[in-house]
């Protein structure tokens, strides 16, 4: 019998509107003054009005932290911590995509803890609870609003990821009505993220059946929803779309990830590519490398797309690679990274740190050097994926 683990503190509040009751849920958390991270297009787009006005209503203070980075570096996070003690708050507001929540999460880190974000990074080595956090997500790929991790990129543009429960937040508000502005390429990015972070979930070695069920779910909403949500910007699928990435990232929190996690975080750090857009540009070539590892996980996920009972399982898996590949082309993302200008000669770095991440241990095949290598090429040149099954 495989154990398996399930823990998961923060509590989710899902509708639309649901972010105008932000200050109530802080007012609950005994906070007076609070910190809000965010970055300057959610300002601009007018997203943080009703939170704050609901802040105001509740006789709570805030102050705004609007400098996150994409890919949030030391000096961006160590800079929100010394704007949370300036500021003498008390709480943490995560407003955006994955980067806002991100610097939020580090930077609650540093306020608790006294060493340099970097010792932090790997397992369990946080010794202290982050201030009260509450996360809201604008994009609908991040997961982050739940899970137990955040990312920081080093000196060297590695990303690096610190695991802790203390990095749960006590609250994610996912409101719909905040993803009615997110322009096409970015639900349709942010979507693959999610959907990469679900087929992860299900098909690496770690097998969860919390973790699975919700994996399945998430791929089954995005499967129905991410093309309608990206075309037209409707509420009901744009909701499923937030549901989805929550879900997925709660899979990914007690499941893990796998190769593509591992190979998109150089990508993205070496070559700035969006980490939606690495992961979508990846996933069909991973998938196929991945296929004889674990047919029946990737049976499953194919089915759940909405791909039609085959012979077999091996023969289902195929057709889900395939459905992946056409998702892409119809969402408009590059099918290679020499599309999106990416420079060949970074592929011996980024191979380096791809088996740096934690993630390679637990993919359901066996990875070389040599293995990675051809991913990276072909994913550059844009061959087929299906060249790994054909």
């Amino acid at each position: 019998m495989i154990l398996s683990s399930v823990f998961l503190p923060v509590r989710i509040e899902f509708g639309i509107g649901s972010s105008t009751r932000i200050g109530s849920e802080f007012d609950s958390l005994k906070c007076k003054r609070v910190m809000i991270v965010t970055d300057k297009g959610v300002i601009q787009s007018g997203l943080l009005e009703n939170m704050t006005q609901s802040l105001a209503d509740s006789h709570i203070q805030f102050a705004i932290y609007d400098r996150v980075l994409p890919d949030p570096n030391i000096a961006c996070v160590e800079q929100a911590k010394e704007f949370y003690f300036s500021e003498q708050c008390d709480g943490i507001l995560a407003v955006g995509g994955g980067s806002s929540i991100d610097t939020a999460k580090a930077a609650g880190v540093l306020v608790t803890n006294s060493e340099p974000i970097m010792s932090y990074t790997g397992i369990d080595q946080i010794k202290n609870q982050l201030p009260p956090l509450i996360t809201v997500p604008t994009t609908c790929g991040t997961g982050s609003e739940v899970t137990n991790v955040t990312v920081v990129t080093d000196e060297n543009h590695f990303k690096k990821p610190i695991i802790s429960s203390y990095i749960i937040p006590k609250v994610a508000i996912l409101d719909p009505n905040l993803l009615l502005s997110l322009p096409p390429h970015l639900v349709a990015s942010t979507g693959m993220d999610a959907l990469t972070h679900a087929i992860e979930a299900l098909t690496n070695n770690i097998q969860n059946w919390y973790g699975d069920s919700c994996a399945l779910e998430a791929i089954r909403l995005i499967g129905k929803s991410l093309r309608p949500a990206a075309a037209n910007g409707n509420i009901t699928d744009l909701g499923r779309m937030l549901y989805a990435s929550t879900l997925a990232g709660i899979a990914f929190t007690v499941s893990r990830l796998g190769l593509v996690h591992a190979m998109s975080h150089p990508v993205s750090g070496f070559a700035g590519i969006p980490h939606g857009v690495a992961n979508a540009v990846l996933l069909p070539y991973v998938m196929s490398f991945n296929l004889v590892g674990n047919p029946h996980a990737y049976a499953l996920a194919a089915n759940a797309l909405g791909i039609s009972p085959q012979e077999n399982e091996m023969a289902a898996a195929v057709e889900g690679v395939k459905e992946v590949i056409k998702l892409n082309h119809q969402l408009g993302i590059p099918k290679s990274f020499k599309a999106l200008g990416v420079n060949e000669e970074l592929i011996p770095g980024m191979i380096e740190d791809t088996f740096k991440s934690g993630n390679v241990a637990i993919n359901p095949r066996r990875v070389s050097i040599s293995d990675v290598e051809q991913i990276y090429k072909k994913s550059f040149s844009g061959d087929s994926p299906l060249g790994f099954i054909e």
